[in-house]
């Protein structure tokens, strides 16, 4: 499989999760627990189906967060039906779709991102260049920390001119991959709170509009396997900006 064919998949996925999602009632109610250990949502059940169902006509090995592993292809996906379920449920227009192509078990392995805005239809991908609704993005050239941040949990003012949570990292990371805000940082956890799932696709969209992305203590997230159990903190910003931010955490 190539970036060309990982992207008509993602669009065929998101026309069939778009569709199926559309007339939902009750998107927040709880229907089952997910194999990430919390509860699967409504929304979430439905969006995974829908995906499922095309994911399955091709070889691929899929991570998803309410399924778990589905099948044994070579090409593994990542996938995260809904991140933002919360904001879903509730019509808040920030919730994604998000999918991430890669030929081995790590995330240097990537060679496709793809998150899509389905409350808006604003799509992200990258294939080496990071694109928003098919024109090239770049990061901020920001290098001052007092700059507009995403960030989850300030423990301390830390010196950001502005702070936004916005409750999709897939999409947070698009934002700094097309500079409307300067970085990203998750603080959670001491083990990390984000899943591979939540985040592969922006992290790789990000990288490719030229953010460094790594944990908090400046490694790379090039060995972060596709499993269920992974965890991850995350930091990402361009290149200037983010020696700072490893430096304050």
């Amino acid at each position: 499989m190539n970036a060309m064919e990982a992207l008509e998949i993602s669009r065929k996925v998101t026309e069939n999760v778009k569709k199926s999602i559309e007339k939902i009632e009750d998107r927040g109610i709880s229907v089952g627990m997910g194999k990430d250990g919390t509860p699967t949502k409504k929304v979430d059940k439905v969006a995974e189906d829908a995906a499922l169902e095309i994911l399955s006509e091709y070889d691929v090995k899929v991570v998803s967060e309410e399924a778990g592993v589905v099948g044994d292809g070579e090409t593994i996906v990542a996938l995260d039906p809904i991140d933002g379920t919360f904001n879903a449920s509730r019509n808040i227009p920030i919730y994604s779709l998000s999918l991430c192509f890669s030929k081995g078990n790590y995330f240097k392995d990537t060679f496709f991102g793809y998150v899509y805005n389905l409350a808006v239809d604003v799509e992200y991908y990258a294939n080496s260049k990071a694109y928003k609704n098919g024109s090239r993005i770049e990061v901020s050239d920001e290098d001052s920390i007092y700059c507009n941040a995403i960030i989850y949990y300030p423990k301390r003012d830390y010196g950001f001119k502005r702070i936004r949570i916005f409750g999709s990292a897939a999409l947070e990371l698009c934002f700094v991959a097309d500079g409307s805000v300067d970085c990203f940082i998750d603080l959670r956890g001491e083990r990390g709170f984000l899943r591979i799932y939540d985040v592969a696709a922006g992290a790789y969209i990000a990288k490719c509009a030229n953010a460094i992305v790594t944990d908090l203590s400046g490694n790379s997230l090039d060995y972060k396997q596709f499993t269920m159990e992974e965890r991850l903190h995350v930091v990402a910003a361009n290149k200037m900006l983010h020696e700072k931010l490893i430096k304050l955490f």
